[in-house]
């Protein structure tokens, strides 16, 4: 869509070249653009773009040729888009943004059923999606020309029609759902469990969350309010146990290659029948994609080209779909590694640290042919050649299909925005906000991208599906304006910045971003997001969108507001905060000057702060041995996460009903032979990284849901979950820790000297809400160091705290411990210190 989306015209020059605007042909219809040195046609409303005003000398073929015609986008005209086939003449589909005629069912030669795996009790609806393909892999959307059929007793369809049947006769796995698409047909599996009625006993049924499959030999453990153990049984081959349990329990699921999980306070008159998902252990197998951009017009191309001569910067924000909730995958499985890139501009070079997964050419940075995104688990199919059973490679985990996808964009210097190369810039934030005034951006998707996953091989090159984007697919044509509301208070003051990201949710597949914009809160950080360029209020946020395409159009568009402190992506700083909401899309418009902005119907919940947790063996600050509890609820949150992350990155989640995460949660101690995640994994035996989540989940007629309905009603798999979440806050703790600042190891320091530590993971602080100081101890050296303590009980906003050193202590080797305390002076349990030794003449 390059000469769609870049429709240059020429002027008196023969070459349409220019340097001002006189000498284009009419400057009433053209501009010089100077950055290109080129006339390009100019317009101030969507009829400036028409052969009726135009005339047919200076008419635009692109805009002509197309049945939508053009819109006046950031004063150039570009061809209109459309979002749905409602959009389109009778009988013609919206298909890549565009209206044409259908293509007929002979050229689907493949489908595959999402979810094409079910195991459910009887009674249960399933909704289901084909995704259809042609003779070359590419995505084919039937629409009409799918038929739905129930080809087995164990389920009827819902009404006669559509693609949801409900599960109603109890039974092993059978094939029982059919798609068809002319002659190429696929099915989906299911098993249908019976009635659970039995008293005094909960049936727990463990699936993969990311591929539906039964995971086996899962232990499942009902402990008491104590956390004593009261019964455990083992899954079977279906995923299923049944285990002894009586008033209110909490209901715990082990198993070595999965995420542990908790569901606290269950009481057990509801339908003691629960479907628990787990996800696999994300660190324990790496894998995804190396992403190349083709149709790519390097800088200095000749005219004609979507950029001409002159200094330019293009970008590629690259990844893979991720299946429900951002904050159920690792921060690794997101974005990959941070690497370094230098930019130069007027002279003057910077460093920028990006992740993996942005592409960036040109302004002197080097000549990268590639950039990586990292994939997570879920299933795959006889085509991805790497793999010879499908089958067992799903069930272990070594394999996934996701959509790929990529926001680009190549800007000349000159159109780059203000403080670029200013020290602190955020690059991603300022893509973000760099985006929505530009029409030059566009958004790339391949819909079905298999790649294998394997075990981490002492550094060796990890095998990447190649993954080809057209660096122009699909403008992002769409920009409008949200109100984002009013931001969460942070501690002593409010989150940073507010992304908006429009997406599409692709069932089986995940979130697909198709576009983005942001906002800073630094003048004056409150409530509301700064007040951006054009607008008159602050609160409001410009955001430019795509359309669904290749394969996405008609599934449901969602819109998600992020406000945030911290990093924005990457692995999480503690104390890094978010707090997010959502809402359905009926579908992207076109309101560059906002006169009908997008809302939210649910506002910011707050962070969820205020969360301890004790260890050790003996109580501890009113805490009992292993628990965990919330200080004060989060107001309309209906359930609350808990989740501990140890040294190799595998976790524990507790899950609650919102209102009893202040009454706290005994954690009952793993099966032997499975480590305890509420730990690091270290030889020192510290305490794993916490993070604290906060949801708001409804019925579709806005009625809460909390931690034990979702578990009965299967509503905790992932993209269940990910519908049903109006809005989630998010604290990351992480785990307490000090490191030394300053002096380096082995310094020579004068006495009296004062050093520096940092503390993460810990409030340090004199106040009732603060958990504590920090304690240096030092030893060694000669006269007035042994044995001396010298405390503090403030840290700075970045978490350095600065203590003095004893006017009298010297020695050639002075030891110093810097150790965190709690509000009474007496070490944490696990003991937490840093030691330096120096030089004190």
């Amino acid at each position: 869509m390059a000469d769609a989306d870049f429709p240059f015209i020429q002027g008196e020059r023969p070459d349409g070249a220019c340097t001002v605007d006189q000498d284009c042909a009419d400057p009433a219809l053209f501009f010089c653009n100077t950055a290109l040195s080129r006339c390009e046609a100019a317009c101030r409303s969507d009829d400036d773009c028409s052969m009726e005003r135009r005339g047919s000398h200076h008419a635009i073929l692109s805009c002509e040729s197309r049945s939508l015609g053009c819109r006046c986008d950031a004063s150039r005209c570009v061809p209109a888009l459309c979002t749905g086939d409602e959009a389109c003449e009778d009988g013609q589909v919206c298909r890549d943004g565009a209206c044409g005629e259908p293509l007929p069912p002979t050229v689907a030669t493949a489908c595959r059923v999402v979810p094409e795996r079910v195991i459910a009790p009887v009674g249960t609806p399933v909704r289901f999606e084909a995704w259809v393909s042609d003779a070359k892999g590419q995505p084919f959307v039937p629409g009409a020309a799918l038929t739905w059929t129930a080809v087995a007793t164990a389920v009827t369809r819902e009404g006669g029609t559509g693609a949801t049947f409900t599960l109603t006769t109890a039974g092993a796995e059978v094939e029982a759902v059919e798609a068809r698409v002319g002659v190429i047909s696929c099915r989906a599996r299911v098993t249908v469990l019976p009635r659970h009625g039995e008293p005094e006993q909960v049936r727990v049924l463990v699936t993969d969350a990311l591929t539906g499959h039964p995971v086996e030999g899962a232990s499942v453990l009902v402990s008491d309010t104590l956390g004593q153990t009261l019964a455990r049984e083992a899954t079977n081959a279906t995923g299923v146990a049944v285990v002894a349990a009586r008033g209110e329990v909490g209901v715990s699921v082990f198993h070595q290659d999965f995420g542990y999980l908790t569901l606290a306070h269950y009481d057990t008159k509801g339908s003691r029948d629960l479907r628990l998902p787990l996800r696999r252990n994300p660190a324990d197998r790496e894998g995804g994609v190396r992403a190349r951009f083709d149709h790519f017009a390097p800088v200095g191309s000749p005219v004609g080209s979507p950029m001409g001569s002159g200094e330019a910067l293009a970008v590629g924000l690259t990844g893979l779909s991720v299946p429900g909730l951002l904050s159920e995958a690792a921060p690794a499985q997101v974005a990959g590694p941070e690497r370094p890139v230098d930019l130069m501009l007027g002279g003057a070079t910077r460093q920028f640290q990006v992740p993996s997964n942005i592409w960036v050419r040109g302004l002197g940075s080097p000549d990268v042919p590639s950039v990586t995104a990292p994939g997570i688990a879920g299933v795959c199919d006889a085509r991805l050649m790497e793999v010879t059973d499908p089958e067992q490679a799903m069930r272990a985990g070594a394999c996934g299909t996701r959509s790929a996808w990529a926001l680009t964009a190549q800007v000349p210097s000159g159109e780059l925005p203000a403080g670029t190369m200013d020290t602190g810039t955020d690059p991603l934030l300022l893509l973000a906000r760099a985006l929505p005034p530009s029409g030059r951006f566009s958004s790339s998707l391949v819909r079905d991208v298999q790649f294998t996953l394997r075990p981490p091989n002492g550094g060796e090159a990890v095998p990447l599906a190649p993954v080809m984007h057209d660096f122009q697919q699909v403008p992002l044509a769409f920009p409008f304006v949200v109100r984002v509301p009013a931001l969460p208070r942070f501690r002593d003051g409010y989150p940073e910045r507010a992304v908006v990201l429009g997406s599409v949710a692709a069932p089986g597949r995940g979130l697909v971003p198709l576009g983005l914009g942001a906002a800073i809160n630094t003048q004056p950080s409150d409530p509301l997001t700064d007040t951006q360029p054009g607008l008159l209020a602050p609160g409001f946020v410009r955001v430019r969108m795509a359309p669904g395409h290749h394969g996405l159009e008609g599934q449901p568009y969602r819109l998600l507001a992020l406000a945030s402190s911290g990093a924005l992506v990457g692995e999480s700083a503690a104390g890094s905060a978010t707090s997010a909401v959502f809402a359905p899309l009926a579908a992207p418009r076109f309101d560059p000057e906002g006169t009908e902005p997008v809302t939210f119907p649910e506002g910011f919940l707050s962070i969820p702060e205020g969360s301890h947790y004790n260890p050790d063996v003996l109580p501890w600050h009113g805490l009992l041995p292993r628990e965990w509890r919330l200080d004060a609820p989060v107001t309309l949150a209906t359930v609350v996460r808990a989740t501990f992350t140890n040294a190799s990155g595998r976790r524990w989640t507790m899950l609650m009903d919102g209102r009893r995460a202040t009454s706290g949660v005994r954690l009952p101690v793993p099966p032997s032979g499975l480590e305890d995640r509420t730990f690091q994994g270290d030889t020192e035996g510290s305490r794993a990284s916490l993070s604290v989540e906060a949801l708001r989940v409804t019925t579709a007629e806005g009625a809460p849901l909390g931690a034990p309905a979702l578990a009965e009603s299967g509503g905790f798999a992932p993209e269940a979950l990910a519908e049903a979440t109006r809005a989630a806050s998010t604290l990351h703790q992480g785990r307490p820790q000090v490191t030394w600042v300053e002096p380096p190891e082995g310094a020579s320091l004068a006495r009296g000297a004062t050093v520096r530590v940092r503390v993460e993971g810990f409030q340090v602080g004199p106040a009732l809400t603060d958990e504590g100081g920090v304690l240096l101890t030092v030893r060694g050296g000669g006269a007035g160091c042994e044995g001396v303590k010298v405390g503090s009980d403030a840290a700075s906003r970045s978490g350095e705290v600065v203590l003095s050193l004893p006017g009298a202590c010297s020695g050639e080797a002075v030891v110093l411990a810097a150790s965190l305390v709690d509000g009474l002076g007496l070490p944490l349990r696990p003991a937490v210190t840093a030691v330096r030794t120096v030089r004190v003449p």
